[in-house]
């Protein structure tokens, strides 16, 4: 039996933890600034790095730490995904939240106190933070086996009805998006308590009580909240047929709206086609979270990876860094420099000999070779405690419980934080010394990178061999669906594949990033005036926020995000950057027909990474 499509993304996670390769547009990540793409196209980082274009609280600047704090609420919202039916029927939900915890500390270089990964913070798959459908029910299979979700996780979402898949004739769109009429979740609500929240804390930090008032951690959380929020409305261009829907209303008709033959509306007297989104399902999960689905994800990363382990741990067992030199003593050598630190130098000792314990543990357990992150023949098929795995909770092939590895990695990631921040303390106070921080920096999470290696090469081991076979699987039983708006003339239930605009290669890639600025440039400076003023009402704030959602057919001309953000938001800057041809390799109408449209990805539509 193959390994689940979640517990797939368990190990990729690991993978993705020890060598972070680039993310796909509008997934987590930055683009390079020397990239020629800066600019041009787009991820939600590059999207969090336009703050800086924004009005700031009060007597504050972005500096890149304030806006590294937004981001973090918009990247958690990406990795929440790794919390659903797939991973948690299979593995215990802490296991997953370590792996991606670690992996943000990668990214961030922090993993405690603001940029903790705890359990509430990441949340789980929900799909109204992404602006993404709810899976029909005639996914479910796909999805749940036909089962209540909750009964994983109660914050998972039940099962889906009909009425919220349904268009909301006032508007246009599914009633998913922003239909607050009804007793089903919204894109639209999220947005609302995201930014209330945001709100709530902003101005705790403002205008709290005395005693309270200027916290750092209140900051923090408003600021993790702003990008939360931030991160669904940036989703608007590229997770709908928004973009499509505006060049037809500008007059090219060719452009295929991502729904049915036979599901053109009325939509107050305009002939036009439902504004809707991709459903996620478990294809869609591999696109956007493991990038290509097929064996290409597999070989050189996980080569890579094991190379870059193998270079950590290498020198007849010792920890060794740049040159031959033991991490562990390269790292005390450079401490020892600065006075105060002989706590860290202890600490470091002391996470060194429970590293080297795990490693001796490991060889015990045959996985002491580190030469291969290869799992052999013999090896189980299917995690612990299902078909084909050993049973109990387990990693297979040995008797370690996953729960029991985060006691033993949190100590690492607070160490680390402790000696980049102790050590900024001490050096600002003493003139002369502070190239040291950029070295003591390099070594702290060269030792770090060793300290966690066997921890994680046993789960890299063990499954790495069932990547292709989980991911083809998953395809074999997803594919069927990818073409449903082609097959069936009355659907409006495009996959989040075909649909999504969030590759570099995709045309509308710019101009689905330049909506998501444009969102940005317009709701950020609206939450972060409320905390400088309270005696503007939440509600105001909120109601002109989630007017982002509008059908471009009924676009207000006196509301400023729908019409007079100049050469941003497509209605007003279209002419002069959608449709200049030298922008982009191809013309816009002939390959975006129903027919030329499905041509074009129908030999392999799933060999390109989207999200």
């Amino acid at each position: 039996m193959g390994i689940s499509s979640k517990y797939v993304l368990l190990v990729a996670l690991a993978i993705l933890v020890l060598l972070p390769a680039g993310a796909d547009a509008f997934g987590a990540g930055n683009i390079a600034s020397i990239s020629k793409i800066e600019g041009q196209n787009w991820r939600h980082g590059d999207i969090e790095d336009m703050l800086a274009t924004v009005a700031c609280l009060k007597g504050h600047k972005w500096k890149s730490n304030m806006i590294k704090r937004v981001y973090f609420g918009n990247w958690l919202r990406d990795y929440s995904q790794a919390i659903d039916v797939g991973t948690l029927a299979k593995v215990q939900g802490e296991t997953i939240r370590v792996l991606v915890w670690v992996l943000s500390f990668m990214s961030f270089g922090y993993a405690t106190g603001e940029f903790e990964v705890t359990a509430e913070r990441l949340g789980c798959y929900r799909p109204e933070e992404h602006i993404g459908k709810p899976i029909l029910t005639s996914l479910q299979k796909d999805y749940a086996d036909n089962e209540d979700a909750r009964q994983y996780d109660p914050r998972l979402r039940g099962p889906v009805s009909e009425a919220e898949l349904a268009v909301d004739p006032e508007t246009g769109m599914k009633n998913y998006i922003a239909n607050e009429r009804g007793d089903w979740s919204t894109s639209s609500g999220y947005v609302k308590y995201s930014f209330a929240r945001a709100i709530h804390f902003g101005r705790l930090y403002t205008h709290g009580p005395d005693g309270q008032r200027g916290r750092d951690e209140d900051l923090s959380e408003a600021l993790r909240c702003l990008g939360q929020g931030l991160h669904c409305l940036e989703d608007y261009g590229a997770h709908t047929n928004y973009t499509e829907l505006v060049l037809r209303e500008l007059g090219y008709t060719n452009v295929f709206p991502h729904t049915g033959a036979e599901t053109a509306i009325n939509l107050h007297g305009k002939h036009t086609y439902p504004l809707v989104t991709g459903t996620f399902g478990g294809v869609d999960f591999f696109h956007s979270v493991l990038g290509e689905a097929n064996d290409h994800i597999t070989q050189t990363e996980i080569d890579e990876v094991n190379t870059a382990l193998v270079d950590a741990v290498s020198g007849n067992g010792s920890r060794s860094g740049p040159g031959g030199t033991d991490a562990c003593g390269g790292l005390i050598d450079a401490l020892s420099k600065v006075p105060g630190t002989g706590d860290l130098i202890s600490q470091a000792r002391s996470l060194q000999a429970s590293s080297d314990a795990q490693a001796a543990e490991n060889a015990r357990s045959g996985f002491g070779d580190y030469s291969s992150s290869r799992a052999g023949p013999n090896e189980f098929d299917a995690p612990p405690g299902s078909m084909g795995g050993p049973p109990g909770p387990d990693i297979p092939g040995t008797n370690t419980d996953p729960a029991t590895i985060i006691p033993k990695i949190y100590p690492i990631l607070v160490f680390r934080d402790n000696v980049v921040r102790s050590i900024s303390n001490i050096i600002s106070k003493i003139p002369g010394l502070e190239k040291l921080i950029e070295t003591i920096t390099e070594r702290v999470t060269i030792f770090v990178l060793s300290l966690l290696a066997p921890f994680i090469l046993p789960i890299i081991k063990t499954a790495s061999s069932q990547l292709k076979s989980g991911s083809s699987a998953v395809i074999d039983s997803a594919a069927k669906h990818q073409f449903e708006v082609w097959t069936d003339p009355t659907s409006t239930n495009p996959t989040h594949s075909m649909l999504s605009k969030d590759h570099f290669s995709n045309i509308l890639n710019a101009p689905a990033g330049q909506v998501a600025v444009a969102i940005l440039q317009y709701v950020a400076p609206r939450v972060i005036y409320a905390w400088d003023h309270p005696d503007v009402p939440v509600d105001q704030v909120l109601n002109d926020v989630v007017r982002v959602f509008h059908h471009p057919a009924i676009r207000d001309p006196h509301c400023e995000v729908h019409n007079n953000i100049p050469e941003r938001h497509p209605v007003v800057g279209i002419r002069k950057g959608w449709t200049q041809p030298q922008r982009y390799p191809r013309p816009l109408v002939g390959p975006r027909t129903r027919r030329s449209k499905r041509s074009e990805l129908r030999p392999q539509p799933w060999q390109r990474p989207l999200f």
